[in-house]
């Protein structure tokens, strides 16, 4: 998603006019790239792209906020005087983290999960995106009732 916003931005975006001038026009021939492409490839590269570090600390941040949402409702429902201080939440950032590590970034296991993406039909891209869309309104809905529990 984020690469697909990042080709729209593209249309939009008053920055890539320094790209345009006839300064650095020369430069980039002289060089011999295609600074567009070359952009475009920093965005899309499985291994170390923008999109995978973006997606990365995406997926370690919603399941951080599924391990507060869920200490917090399940303090609440057994009426657990528990203080959530800053050594809390690190701890609960540092399980996130190993959680995601163990399950996706170890051995590049995701890079794994892009060869079968890439062979899902439109149908079955559209129910895992509806899929993925609903998981993450539902953590933070989650968070967000959790916050109103006493």
């Amino acid at each position: 998603m984020n690469y697909k916003l990042h080709l729209l931005s593209n249309k939009i975006n008053p920055f890539r006019l320094i790209h345009k001038l006839p300064f650095q026009q020369r430069r980039y021939q002289q060089l011999g790239i295609d600074i567009e492409e070359e952009i475009n490839e920093a965005f899309r590269n499985k291994e170390f792209g923008l999109s995978t570090m973006v997606s990365g600390g995406g997926v370690i941040g919603i399941v951080f906020i599924l391990l507060i949402s869920l200490t917090k409702v399940l303090t609440s429902l057994l009426k657990l005087n528990v203080a959530l201080n800053e050594y809390f939440f690190i701890i609960l950032g540092v399980i996130s983290f190993a959680v995601c590590y163990f399950l996706v970034f170890r051995k590049d296991n995701y890079l794994k999960y892009f060869h079968e993406y890439e062979k899902w039909t439109r149908k079955e891209m559209n129910k895992y995106i509806l899929i993925s869309s609903g998981f993450i309104i539902g953590v933070i809905s989650l968070f967000f009732v959790s916050l109103l529990m006493f």
